[in-house]
């Protein structure tokens, strides 16, 4: 091939990258645009086009998903997180970027009802999608919710202290202190140095007077991670 010609069809091929990439960025603007002022449809037609070009992008599908939800097309939700995980975007990545989104849309409540409705359509994500309600709940100490959850995990992995130190702070919630004191102990009979329980234990004891008790555990954790808050 002449290098003339050669030449000719390498330009070719960089304006047409070009015009690939303004066209992409002019979409990214507007749906950025479209997205800060609530105009969920417009923002939603736009993040189609841009997956079209660029189907691994973790930002714009967890966007997508949260102009959906509020759109309350919530098979569209769902099955934007099926399409990114089939194109190699990691789950955790996508959901915690839908929260950030709907948080800072001001629409934080389309996130739990996203996950609750993506749990029905794809039981297979069952467990992961319990697990961010669990932090979701935690987030709002909602008690009740905590609880729930916090045995659904505990279902599949029982005695895990994470889990049974969250459903103590959730029978606390409760104002259930015999309930939250036996979680604390169950946790730490399968981790004697589980800081949280150590710590959530310990602080329980000495506000029901039973200081003997609870400064052996208050040591324990001010061994593990010093604090001034420990003795």
């Amino acid at each position: 091939m002449k290098p003339r010609i050669l030449i000719a069809i390498i330009t070719a091929a960089i304006a047409l990258a070009a015009a690939a990439q303004s066209s992409y960025e002019l979409n990214a603007t507007r749906a950025a645009r479209a997205f800060g002022f609530g105009e969920w449809a417009q923002a939603s037609a736009l993040y189609e086009l841009m997956l079209a070009e660029r189907p691994d992008s973790a930002a714009t599908y967890s966007r997508a998903i949260v102009a959906a939800a509020v759109l309350d097309d919530s098979l569209r939700a769902s099955s934007l997180l099926e399409r990114a995980m089939a194109h190699g975007v990691p789950f955790d990545t996508v959901v915690q970027g839908v929260r950030s989104a709907a948080f800072s849309a001001g629409h934080a409540a389309v996130y739990p009802r996203f996950l609750e409705r993506a749990r029905s359509l794809m039981p297979w994500l069952a467990r992961a999608i319990d697990a961010r309600l669990l932090d979701y709940s935690t987030f709002r100490n909602d008690g009740e919710r905590m609880t729930a959850l916090a045995r659904e995990m505990l279902a599949g992995l029982p005695g895990d202290p994470r889990y049974l130190d969250i459903l103590a702070r959730a029978r606390l919630l409760q104002a259930d202190t015999a309930g939250a004191e036996a979680a604390w102990r169950q946790a730490l009979q399968a981790d004697p140095a589980h800081h949280a329980s150590l710590c959530g234990l310990g602080a329980l004891l000495e506000q029901l007077g039973r200081t003997a008790e609870a400064r052996p555990l208050l040591e324990r954790a001010a061994a593990i991670n010093p604090s001034p808050f420990l003795p």
